[in-house]
């Protein structure tokens, strides 16, 4: 009975966030875990990852325990999409391997322009990595329309579920 109360759990996660294969959302004991999991599967010592400069420390953590790596930092101002996306556009043609950035600030409470966001990154081939902790169950927040790789989020916010869970939706490329 647990095995299908917890695919039921998965088939409606997947239906509410637009992922297509219900074996595409792996529960985690909450956003971080979520995130490092997404994280140390896409990136690699070496790579060149570009994060908005407005990241969370469970995105900034991992990203500094991987030996090696180079980092850029987006430097926008708050509240300016379409500045953001300019500079965002602008810095992927500097060797940029992997993308992670939250849907909301948590500091500023900013929308970010991630479904255009993702859209550059598919079109070059990079992996986004979408950190949803503050836009899910207050925003939509689709993985197919979107366009992320990997989406993580709580449950213990937006979505009121009880604290110690979160989910990982994974993208068929992620």
């Amino acid at each position: 009975r647990a095995e299908e109360t917890t695919f039921v759990c998965r088939r409606e996660a997947a239906s509410l966030f637009g992922v297509e294969n219900p074996e595409n959302v792996v529960f985690t004991f909450n956003a971080t875990h979520a995130l490092n999991i997404a994280i140390f599967s896409v990136v690699c010592p070496g790579m060149h990852v570009l994060i908005s400069g407005y990241e969370h420390n469970a995105v900034t953590r991992p990203l500094h325990a991987i030996p090696g790596i180079s980092l850029t930092v987006l430097d926008t101002p708050p509240f300016q999409p379409e500045k953001m996306l300019e500079e965002f556009s602008k810095a992927l043609h500097n060797g940029i391997d992997a993308v992670v950035c939250n849907h909301i600030s948590n500091v500023f409470g900013c929308i970010q322009p991630v479904g255009e966001m993702a859209a550059l990154c598919a079109q070059r081939g990079i992996p986004f990595i979408l950190d949803a902790s503050q836009s899910a169950g207050l925003l939509p927040v689709s993985l197919r329309d979107l366009g992320a790789d990997f989406i993580a989020m709580p449950g213990h916010k937006g979505l009121f579920g009880p604290q110690g869970t979160g989910l990982l939706l994974c993208g068929e490329t992620g």
